[in-house]
């Protein structure tokens, strides 16, 4: 590997694990939260180096695609820094034995090289007005969105008294979700989506991962949330100021975890939704 591109990309990566810090540190993990929702199509690394640079973008892309969208960068328009992979394959010859024969094969081995590339918020751009995305779910009423999820969930949602501060719950065990029963309709749903990461997609061992899990799971229900219309920012999150202080690599790790398992809950929601207006 060329030894610039090389240093390059620790570079890059030294500039992500520090700005991830930051962004905990600093208590703005929640804007973050919010801010990747609006970004499905990239990864988690290249959003965390958009936001560092442009925490108020809404919804970037090269200056080709903006032209094709006839849509012109302003004047001095802000250059957004990324990293775009490029496929890359070469062969390689294999020896195997088989049958007590030793042979020879052909193995294709692939791989990414990274560049780097320059994106451009939309609010840098000029021209015609871009097409309204569709969004399956209407979401003026959570009453509605909440029926939906329990319909969605692959185990039984059952409402009833909790002792103790718990507003809810999932139990393996039983293959149940449990909600307060004295909670509003939007809390039911903050709640609900919570217990559904947890069965979805939590694989930590709560025993010794606990805090892990529980930063993992409220994550993932804060995107979805968010998403779909739903402010839970008042929910607490005094704990994730705490996941800073472990192996920034790790942080890494699971922020890209919980982009993908956020995007894949929002993807099975407006599918789930799709499916069940057109047998109706």
């Amino acid at each position: 590997m060329n030894y610039y591109k090389s240093n390059k990309t620790k570079e890059t990566f030294q500039k992500i694990v520090d700005n991830v810090k930051n962004i905990v540190d600093s208590g703005e993990y929640l804007k973050f939260l919010k801010f990747q929702s609006k970004f499905k199509g990239y990864s988690f690394n290249n959003m965390v180096l958009i936001y560092s640079q442009f925490p108020d973008a809404t919804k970037v892309a090269g200056k080709s695609t903006w032209l094709k969208l006839k849509r012109n960068l302003i004047p001095n328009a802000q250059k957004i820094f990324i990293v775009a992979p490029v496929p890359r394959q070469y062969n390689k010859r294999i020896k195997k034995v088989i049958n007590g024969e030793e042979t020879e094969e052909i193995e294709t081995i692939k791989y990414n090289i990274y560049r780097y590339v320059y994106v451009y918020d939309i609010s840098q751009t000029v021209g015609e007005t871009l097409p309204l995305e569709s969004q399956e779910i209407k979401n003026d009423d959570m009453a509605y969105f909440y029926e939906k999820l329990k319909n969605f969930s692959k185990v039984p949602v059952i409402e009833q008294e909790i002792v103790g501060g718990a507003k809810g719950y999932y139990s393996p065990k039983d293959k149940k979700i449990v909600i307060r029963n004295n909670l509003s309709t939007n809390n039911k749903v903050a709640v609900l989506l919570h217990e559904l990461s947890h069965a979805m997609y939590d694989d930590f061992d709560y025993k010794t991962n606990r805090n892990l899990s529980e930063v993992f799971v409220e994550s993932i229900a804060y995107i979805v949330a968010d998403y779909f219309g739903l402010d839970t920012s008042m929910c607490s999150f005094n704990y994730i100021t705490s996941w800073a202080n472990g192996d920034s690599k790790l942080v890494i790790e699971l922020g890209s975890k919980i982009q993908k398992c956020a995007n894949e809950f929002i993807c099975e929601i407006e599918q789930y939704e799709t499916i069940k207006e057109k047998i109706a």
